[in-house]
C-alpha cells in the first residue's frame, strides 16, 4: 500500500504512531531514511512492552502490548497508558539515540479465537496486500456451525475487477491463511464498494455467533 501511495502521489511516505489518550500524532515516526519502523520520541515518552495478561514487563526484542509515559506532558499527563497495541521495542537506526517500535501487528481486544488458534484481523490484511488483485477491505465474519465456530473474509476485487473471475485469488487467499496462521477460512470476493465504509475506524469484526 505504502509503495502504490508513494508512487500515485510522488512522494516519500513514512508511518506516524499517535494516539487520542496521549497526544495524537508524533509519539513516534518513521524516518524517510530508513523506513524501518517508527522512532519513539523518548524524550517526550517512555515506552515499555508488558504481557498483556500479566503486566510483567519484557526485555526489548520481546512482543507484547506496548505502554507508554509521558515525560513532559503538563495538562493531561499518563503514566504506564496502556495502549492495547501489540508490537516489539528494536535498537535505534536513523536516530540511534531513540528505539524503534515495530509495526503494530494486532490489538489485544481485537483478537479472534478460532477453533483454539489465535487471529488477529491484522495478520488477513497483510496477505490481501500480497496479492494485487484484491483490494485493501476487508472483513472477518465470525459464525457457529454446531460447536465450531467458522471464520469468512469478506474481501472486495481490485478497482475494476470482477468477484465471477476471481476463483484463483480466492483460493490463493484460502491457501495463505491456512498456511500462515493455521486456521481454514471461507473467502468471499466482493465488487468494489461491497464492504460498509464506516466513519473512523473500520469495522473489522462481524461476530454473528450465537451469545
Amino acid at each position: 500500500m505504502r509503495q502504490a501511495i508513494e508512487k500515485r502521489m510522488n512522494i516519500s511516505a513514512v508511518d506516524i504512531y499517535g494516539l487520542s489518550e496521549v497526544m495524537g500524532p508524533g509519539v513516534a515516526n518513521e524516518c524517510a531514511e530508513t523506513k524501518d519502523g517508527p522512532t519513539i520520541w523518548e524524550d517526550h515518552f517512555y515506552p515499555e512492552i508488558i504481557d498483556p495478561d500479566t503486566g510483567e514487563v519484557l526485555p526489548d526484542g520481546e512482543f507484547g502490548e506496548l505502554v507508554f509515559t509521558s515525560l513532559t506532558k503538563e495538562a493531561m499527563p499518563v503514566v504506564r497508558y496502556r495502549t492495547r497495541d501489540l508490537t516489539r521495542l528494536l535498537p535505534g537506526t536513523a536516530r540511534p539515540a531513540f528505539r524503534r517500535m515495530e509495526k503494530v501487528t494486532g490489538r489485544t481486544d481485537d483478537m479472534m479465537i478460532v477453533r483454539g488458534v489465535n487471529v488477529f484481523p491484522s495478520q488477513i490484511e497483510e496477505l490481501i496486500l500480497k496479492r494485487p488483485e484484491l483490494a485493501p477491505h476487508y472483513q472477518c465474519v465470525l459464525t457457529r456451525e454446531g460447536p465450531m465456530d467458522m471464520l469468512t473474509v469478506r474481501v472486495e476485487c481490485a478497482h475494476g475487477g470482477e468477484p465471477a473471475t476471481s476463483q484463483a485469488a480466492r483460493d490463493a487467499l484460502a491457501h495463505d491463511i491456512k498456511a500462515y496462521i493455521g486456521v481454514s477460512a471461507g473467502i468471499e470476493v466482493l465488487p468494489t464498494g461491497g464492504i460498509e465504509r464506516s466513519v473512523g475506524k473500520a469495522r473489522r469484526i462481524v461476530d454473528q455467533r450465537p451469545r
